[in-house]
């Protein structure tokens, strides 16, 4: 795969995750389990021996850049983005780092979990295949295994060749509907993983976000002052929602967001431990007449009586409780949190 480059997107904030999650140290940055490694570093370490690191490159922000090479001992190239403008821009940068036009990126964050990189290898192989044979923009979608509230999904119909037509992007569905698409055939979780060329999403971004090329033009190399130009938007609305040559192959690869704290409850078995119907990340627990807990307290023994579904983490002096059902309120309780306590968070 000589042609093929990918590209790791490794400035999000995770604050779902906090107090373990910080500004200083957000979640591609944490080890769930036991001598597995940051996040990021197993998202290099699938390309370990089959993709050479100087073909690799981590966009991050320039207040984690050194944590980031701090997880990196190759030679991957970084680029630091001076502030936070969503996936389009730090996208858009990285194509015209590469700049050759038949180079095929692979864009992925930092900070999924991929439990079967075999399977995933496969996968990415046929649709850097495709991606470079025909220059559509390829997503790689996850095959649903339950009725997933917090994920976006993809309407797709078969296409000859393996791969799947996008018929359509589809917000966060309610209870009911993610029962609905469950069943429905073709449709498929949005894992905004991306395989295009680069001459291909260039070409997309000409159609459907000029305003980026003008502004690379204008600011002749000074990334400071194009990112204060560019627009905060997602790739996902920028491009993807809009172009017509939208393809898809499907993920069966033990994928995961590790979205939130929830999240790891069906991770049990590979992050942490199950003690009866509760899940223990770190520290020692005592549960009496208590159900579906998760806890997280490293060097501490929590103990819990006659409560079900509630998050308990311990992370320094800081503890957060909250149920499970609130699990991605974390993120809107953190903003509340920087007003007040900015050290926290």
């Amino acid at each position: 795969m000589e042609f093929l480059y990918p590209v790791i997107i490794a400035g999000g904030s995770g604050t779902r995750f906090w107090p373990k999650s910080t500004h200083k140290c957000p979640k591609q940055f944490l080890s769930f389990g036991d001598g597995e490694g940051s996040l990021l570093y197993q998202t290099l370490d699938r390309f370990h021996g089959w993709i050479p690191s100087e073909q690799q490159l981590v966009v991050t922000t320039k207040a984690l850049e050194i944590a980031v090479n701090e997880h990196i001992k190759d030679a991957v190239n970084v680029l630091a983005e001076p502030m936070a403008r969503n996936t389009a821009a730090c996208i858009y940068w990285a194509a015209r780092f590469l700049g050759d036009r038949d180079r095929v990126m692979l864009v992925m964050p930092a900070d999924h979990l991929i439990l079967d990189r075999a399977l995933f290898k496969s996968t990415l192989e046929k649709a850097a295949d495709w991606a470079r044979k025909t220059g559509d923009l390829v997503t790689l979608g996850v095959t649903p295994n339950r009725p997933e509230t917090g994920f976006g999904y993809l309407r797709t119909r078969p296409l000859d060749g393996g791969a799947l037509r996008v018929e359509a992007f589809i917000e966060k569905p309610d209870r009911v509907r993610a029962e609905q698409f469950l069943a429905e055939p073709g449709m498929l979780w949005n894992a905004g993983i991306f395989v295009w060329k680069v001459g291909a999403i260039l070409d997309a971004f000409d159609r459907y976000m000029p305003e980026f090329s003008r502004s690379w033009d204008a600011c002749g190399g000074d990334i400071d002052r194009l990112y204060q130009q560019l627009p905060s938007i997602s790739i996902d609305y920028a491009i993807m929602e809009k172009a017509d040559n939208v393809v898809s192959f499907p993920l069966s690869c033990g994928w995961d967001d590790v979205g939130s704290w929830s999240a790891l409850e069906g991770l049990a078995g590979i992050f942490g431990k199950q003690q009866g119907s509760n899940v223990v990340m770190h520290g020692e627990c005592l549960a009496l007449e208590a159900t579906g807990n998760i806890v997280d307290a490293s060097e501490s023994f929590v103990a819990l009586v006659g409560v079900q579904d509630l998050i308990v983490v311990r992370h320094g002096t800081t503890v957060l409780v909250a149920h499970k059902e609130k699990a991605q309120d974390v993120r809107a309780l953190v903003e509340q949190i920087r007003a007040v306590r900015p050290d926290l968070v």
